[in-house]
Protein backbone atom coordinates (compact mmCIF):
# COMPACT_ATOMS: atom_id res chain seq x y z
CA UNK A 1 0.00 0.00 0.00
CA UNK A 2 1.18 3.49 -0.77
CA UNK A 3 0.18 6.83 0.69
CA UNK A 4 -0.72 9.53 -1.83
CA UNK A 5 -0.66 13.11 -0.52
CA UNK A 6 -2.20 16.15 -2.16
CA UNK A 7 -1.02 19.68 -1.49
CA UNK A 8 -2.53 23.17 -1.80
CA UNK A 9 -5.13 23.53 -4.59
CA UNK A 10 -4.88 19.82 -5.42
CA UNK A 11 -5.99 18.95 -1.89
CA UNK A 12 -9.02 21.15 -2.42
CA UNK A 13 -9.78 19.60 -5.81
CA UNK A 14 -9.47 16.04 -4.50
CA UNK A 15 -11.27 16.73 -1.23
CA UNK A 16 -8.71 14.87 0.89
CA UNK A 17 -5.18 15.56 2.06
CA UNK A 18 -4.21 11.94 1.39
CA UNK A 19 -5.47 8.54 0.28
CA UNK A 20 -4.05 5.04 0.61
CA UNK A 21 -3.93 2.95 -2.57
CA UNK A 22 -2.68 -0.43 -3.70
CA UNK A 23 -0.21 0.39 -6.48
CA UNK A 24 3.41 -0.48 -7.14
CA UNK A 25 3.91 1.22 -10.50
CA UNK A 26 2.88 4.56 -11.97
CA UNK A 27 0.47 2.91 -14.45
CA UNK A 28 -1.27 1.20 -11.50
CA UNK A 29 -1.28 4.50 -9.59
CA UNK A 30 -2.95 6.25 -12.52
CA UNK A 31 -5.54 3.48 -12.75
CA UNK A 32 -6.24 3.50 -9.00
CA UNK A 33 -6.62 7.29 -8.99
CA UNK A 34 -8.98 7.14 -11.98
CA UNK A 35 -11.16 4.60 -10.17
CA UNK A 36 -11.20 6.45 -6.84
CA UNK A 37 -11.39 10.15 -7.75
CA UNK A 38 -14.04 12.29 -9.41
CA UNK A 39 -13.53 13.53 -12.96
CA UNK A 40 -12.87 17.03 -11.60
CA UNK A 41 -10.17 15.75 -9.23
CA UNK A 42 -8.59 13.75 -12.05
CA UNK A 43 -8.53 16.83 -14.29
CA UNK A 44 -6.73 18.77 -11.55
CA UNK A 45 -4.10 16.05 -11.08
CA UNK A 46 -3.56 15.47 -14.80
CA UNK A 47 -3.19 19.21 -15.53
CA UNK A 48 0.01 20.56 -17.04
CA UNK A 49 2.62 21.56 -14.50
CA UNK A 50 1.50 19.23 -11.69
CA UNK A 51 4.60 17.72 -10.09
CA UNK A 52 4.88 14.31 -8.48
CA UNK A 53 7.40 13.27 -5.85
CA UNK A 54 8.13 9.71 -4.78
CA UNK A 55 9.56 9.46 -1.28
CA UNK A 56 10.37 13.20 -1.34
CA UNK A 57 12.23 13.01 -4.67
CA UNK A 58 10.70 14.80 -7.63
CA UNK A 59 10.08 12.60 -10.63
CA UNK A 60 12.13 13.90 -13.58
CA UNK A 61 9.76 12.54 -16.23
CA UNK A 62 6.05 13.10 -16.78
CA UNK A 63 4.15 10.95 -14.29
CA UNK A 64 1.19 10.81 -16.68
CA UNK A 65 3.14 8.66 -19.17
CA UNK A 66 6.01 7.17 -17.15
CA UNK A 67 6.05 3.44 -16.33
CA UNK A 68 8.34 3.60 -13.27
CA UNK A 69 7.93 1.49 -10.14
CA UNK A 70 7.03 3.27 -6.92
CA UNK A 71 8.09 0.61 -4.45
CA UNK A 72 6.24 -0.86 -1.50
CA UNK A 73 5.07 1.58 1.17
CA UNK A 74 6.03 4.55 -1.00
CA UNK A 75 4.88 8.06 -0.25
CA UNK A 76 3.63 9.88 -3.32
CA UNK A 77 3.07 13.63 -3.25
CA UNK A 78 1.19 15.68 -5.81
CA UNK A 79 2.12 19.37 -5.93
CA UNK A 80 0.37 22.01 -8.01
CA UNK A 81 2.20 24.14 -10.55
CA UNK A 82 4.25 26.91 -8.95
CA UNK A 83 3.05 30.40 -9.72
CA UNK A 84 4.27 33.77 -8.71
CA UNK A 85 6.38 36.58 -9.88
Amino acid sequence: MITVKFFASLREAVGHDHVTLDADTLPRLRSALAERLSKEAQQALWADGVRLAINQQFLASDWRTCDDSVGPSAEIAFLPPVTGG
